[in-house]
């Protein structure tokens, strides 16, 4: 019998995860990543910070804090083009470390949090050409469709 995500960090106070999905794609890749993450505390999450909360209908994400509001956190993935109001009662814990293949970063240093700083400051320029991709690809779906 497995025990769950909140169980094992209430009892052990860590847990460890291979990551999955794309939303925080650059820096985490899907079924390749691995992180460490350590039970949330009473202290607030600072911007920068990578928590796991759980959704009321049982999913678990993991994006990174882009701003700190009175009860609840601005969350986005690194790969995603949307903001989620995450309340701090969802929050289960936080990422302290992680391993990148066999790189190991620690989530308080001077590098990485410049790196996540950095790829949040260049989201208004990501956003256009994301756009720009998925018309493109869809002017490309229709005129396919039409040769056929």
């Amino acid at each position: 019998m497995s025990i769950s995500i909140e169980e094992q960090l209430r009892q052990e106070g860590v847990y460890v995860s291979t990551t999955s999905g794309v939303s925080m794609w650059p820096m985490l890749r899907n079924r390749r990543d691995r992180v460490i993450l350590r039970a949330k505390g009473e202290e607030r999450l600072k911007r920068w910070d990578l928590p796991l909360y759980r959704y009321p209908d049982g999913r678990y994400v993991l994006h990174r804090v882009i701003a700190v509001k009175d009860g609840y956190y601005v969350i986005r993935g690194d790969n995603t083009y949307s903001k989620e109001k995450i309340p701090e009662e969802w929050i289960l814990g936080v990422v302290t470390e992680f391993y990148r293949g066999e790189r190991h970063v620690m989530a308080n240093a001077r590098g990485y949090r410049f790196y996540a700083a950095l790829w949040q400051s260049i989201y208004p320029l990501r956003y256009p050409l994301h756009m720009a991709r998925c018309l493109a690809s869809r002017i490309k779906h229709r005129l396919w469709k039409k040769k056929k």
